[in-house]
């Protein structure tokens, strides 16, 4: 039997003096088992929400219906639930009503994949009555009695289970799949909110390809890329998200940087959906749209060999300027660090990445302006000078910084001036 933290032994020693039972469940329990630490607790018990109340004054009331209390014990939480029998699903997602029980199996049956449904109590043991632990054993992920039944309760239990395949590095068990793929068209009914939450959580996982296989073989990526991106996809599209998921997880764990390798699968239109469609903040959405809009034009800069070195990587610091200037240097390292990871995830080379990175260390090494505050003139002093009426000093800034970007050398107050007062005259 798996050990379990003193505070969470102390919460169900509690409980079990006032004569009722209690055990550790669900995930928590899992992870145990796998050696992995648990980051959240989840108990539960037949003493009701009242009985927890007297108990423990200072928990927290946290689903009154499902009767659920926070408790805290040493630093450590635990979500306390009381044994119930859940009644009918009327949306998909959650039971219309629920039948608080004393019978831990009728728990243990209303809940999603064998693996979870595993209580562990110091002083009462283990009960897996779905086998978990030979399926945990097997990395095996199988639903509970029929697993149709169980997708068509909540239909986020078809994400869950890919999440969790993408997380533990698991296999779907093929009658869970087949349920997989015939309810997948259920995930309609379920807000963008909770299906973003998935599906980001399977993309920052260590076996993300898994995730992403699974996400294709049940047809879920329609409620993820939403419907416009779905139909418009080619086939060259799918194939490119395909060969990704291959080596995709040979990359950071990172989110923004892998959900930029999955929308670049796509042409820029369908991009722009799927990016649009499920909601996800306002930063990370502008990261996504860089992404799409503005790779090809990264990439271009140093992937042309010329016989002149010397003058293609002159030619090449010019366009990377122009482009830092226009998305900022925060949103070049986004895109250099991006274009990376589809350098490994897709096995190519990262050459012209190289050339970028020599190109910015000259720009650096020898301070070559490339925004409008790197000018050595502001527009006060084209403007006291009289080089320029107000409506027209952006446009006359912007002409002497791509002045600058193509001769660096040129960037002295006086020369600048000099440049502006000429172009008045003209």
């Amino acid at each position: 039997m798996i050990p379990l933290p003193d505070e969470i032994v102390h919460i169900i020693q509690t409980i079990e003096a006032a004569g009722f039972e209690a055990y550790a469940v669900g995930g928590c329990v899992r992870d145990s088992i796998l050696g992995r630490q648990a980051e959240d607790w989840d108990l539960t018990t037949n003493a009701a929400r009242e009985n927890l109340a007297s108990l423990f004054p200072d928990a927290e009331i946290i689903n009154k219906k499902l009767g659920v209390m926070r408790i805290t014990e040493g630093g450590i939480t635990a979500d306390v639930a009381a044994y119930r029998i859940d009644g009918e699903y009327i949306d998909y997602r959650r039971p219309e009503t629920v039948i608080f029980t004393r019978n831990l199996s009728e728990d243990l049956e209303r809940r999603d994949f064998t693996m979870n449904a595993i209580a562990v109590s110091p002083f009462r043991g283990e009960v897996d009555l779905y086998q978990g632990r030979d399926d945990i054993a097997s990395r095996t992920i199988r639903g509970i009695g029929e697993p149709g039944v169980r997708f068509e309760e909540d239909a986020l239990r078809i994400l869950r289970g890919i999440r969790f395949s993408a997380q533990l590095g698991f296999h779907v068990e093929p009658e869970t799949l087949g349920a997989m793929k015939e309810k997948a068209e259920l995930l309609s009914h379920i807000s963008l909110e909770r299906v973003l939450d998935e599906f980001c959580k399977t993309i920052s996982s260590g076996s993300c390809s898994k995730g992403l296989k699974l996400l294709s073989e049940t047809g879920a990526w329609r409620y993820i890329l939403g419907k416009e991106c779905f139909c418009h996809a080619t086939a060259t599209e799918w194939k490119k998200l395909s060969l990704l998921g291959e080596g995709i997880d040979h990359t950071k764990e990172d989110l923004s940087i892998r959900l930029g390798l999955i929308y670049l699968c796509f042409q820029k239109e369908n991009g722009r959906r799927a990016i649009e469609y499920p909601g996800y903040a306002n930063r990370m959405k502008q990261r996504l749209l860089l992404a799409v809009e503005k790779m090809d034009e990264l990439q271009e800069i140093g992937a042309t060999e010329k016989p002149d070195r010397k003058m293609q990587i002159e030619e090449g610091k010019v366009r990377l300027k122009r482009l830092i200037f226009r998305i900022g240097m925060d949103g070049y390292e986004y895109l250099e660090t991006v274009s990376l990871a589809q350098s490994a995830a897709l096995g190519l080379s990262h050459a012209d990445s190289q050339q970028r990175e020599e190109m910015l260390r000259q720009i650096t090494e020898h301070q070559e302006p490339i925004f409008l505050s790197d000018l050595a003139v502001s527009g006060k002093d084209l403007l006291l000078a009289g080089a320029v009426q107000g409506a027209e000093l952006g446009e006359l800034l912007q002409i002497l910084l791509d002045w600058v970007h193509e001769n660096p050398e040129e960037n002295r107050k006086a020369r600048l001036m000099e440049l502006a007062m000429q172009r008045i005259e003209t």
